[in-house]
């Protein structure tokens, strides 16, 4: 690594010592995270399980780097350090109160997602070309992936909407989206059209409507004439996509909605496929598993005594007490049911407030884009995903992060 890099004014520092493992973080970082989805890639395509306990530790690894860099950062936050701590405490607390019903790999990430912001926030060094060398490897190799092989891992599995080796399409549109998350200093505006590309790559109205959202939400502030541009632009976007049917599932999932307020969540939950399809005119009955689902999982967490209500139920058991053997596809509703109250409330505040210290606008868009998709989707399972994100909002929220965007490397 060059002995000389340079700092937020374009000014060279030195990189020795401490300042030596600041200009590593990031680096190491990606280079760890395109190894780990090497071995995903093995792992899928040959199916052997010795790939993926080399993937969990690469995961444990990378999670130990970056506990350290919080322990050794110079620029430290109290505040989002005390939101760390006070993840770890409850975290702690859910695991102890539900000893024997809390999957300890999902606490790990869930606390892994503040241990990288505030990593990636006290060393917010400049962007070095390796990273975005692994960044471009990493969009690569689920590609590569996808012309050379097929999942021997999901075989056998009901998974209808497999994406290279990732389970469904919207897990994959969430990888792309940390993707250009992270290029957004290099790319700018540019990183919405590849959003925009990669929602039709995947045929998945979700991302681009969570990205429309986003768009016109901080396109409202400061108001500005080209706004009202965008908002005709929209709206006729959005007319050309309903007549193509692009709004379909959006339509269903408000007619699911509707349906359920005036059926029983357990009698819904109870009928088959079969019998939705003929009760709503339409194959695409996602919406009904999941309003239904999120009905179920109320109304265990809601009956739970107070400790229940402040610690969860436990991590990863709603797939063992829910009707429907299945993840809550919220991460929202997931870690206040899973991991209690307190978790919830700590989770909420981390989150939000990050997207009002991005000042990027591109950046702040893109990561707003995770906010809305946590509404839908399990998203924190996804360890690749949610390293870029907050690993990066953490140095992009940096007072040490320069305001100007990096040169094209």
């Amino acid at each position: 690594m060059n002995d000389l890099a340079l700092g937020r004014e374009g000014a060279p520092y030195l990189a020795s010592g401490s300042t030596t493992m600041q200009g590593r973080f990031f680096v190491v970082t990606c280079f760890g995270l395109v190894f780990l989805n090497c071995l995903t890639f093995l792992y899928h395509f040959t199916g052997s399980t010795i790939f993926n306990v080399l993937s969990n530790s690469t995961s444990l690894l990378l999670i130990l780097w970056s506990a350290r860099h919080v322990l050794i950062t110079n620029e430290r936050n109290y505040f989002y350090t005390l939101l760390l701590a006070l993840a770890c405490i409850f975290t702690g607390a859910s695991y102890l109160a539900n000893f024997g019903a809390f999957e300890l790999s999902d606490g790990l990430k869930l606390v892994s997602i503040y241990s990288f912001y505030v990593a990636g926030r006290g060393m917010a060094e400049p962007m070095h070309p390796a990273e975005k060398r692994c960044v471009y490897l990493l969009a690569a190799l689920p590609l590569l992936f996808k012309a050379v092989g097929q999942t021997q891992v999901y075989i056998g599995i009901e998974y209808p909407d497999v994406f290279s080796y990732f389970p469904n399409s919207n897990t994959a549109a969430l990888y792309f989206s940390a993707l250009f998350f992270a290029l957004s200093p290099w790319f700018g505006n540019r990183v919405l059209i590849g959003q925009f590309i990669n929602a039709a790559v995947m045929n998945r109205v979700g991302p681009a409507l969570a990205t429309i959202i986003s768009i016109g939400l901080w396109s409202f502030f400061p108001l500005r004439p080209q706004v009202f541009v965008v908002i005709i632009l929209l709206a006729c976007a959005s007319m050309v996509a309903h007549a193509v049917g692009a709004l379909d599932r959006l339509i269903t999932g408000l007619n699911a909605i509707a349906l359920i307020w005036n059926l029983d969540p357990g009698t819904v939950a109870r009928m088959t496929t079969k019998q939705l399809i003929e009760l709503t005119g339409s194959t695409d009955v996602s919406a009904f598993f999941r309003i239904t689902h999120w009905t179920n999982i109320w109304q265990i967490y809601s009956s739970q005594g107070l400790g229940g209500i402040l610690f969860g139920y436990g991590a990863s058991q709603t797939s063992i007490l829910t009707v429907l053997p299945l993840p809550p596809h919220n991460d929202y509703l997931r870690v206040l049911a899973e991991y209690g109250l307190l978790n919830f409330l700590v989770f909420v505040v981390f989150v939000f407030s990050i997207v009002f210290s991005l000042k990027d606008r591109a950046a702040k868009t893109m990561y707003t884009v995770l906010l809305i998709y946590f509404l839908s989707e399990n998203l924190i399972d996804n360890f690749t995903s949610m390293t870029l994100f907050f690993s990066y909002a953490g140095r992009f929220t940096s007072p040490k992060w320069p305001t100007r965007r990096p040169s094209s490397v």
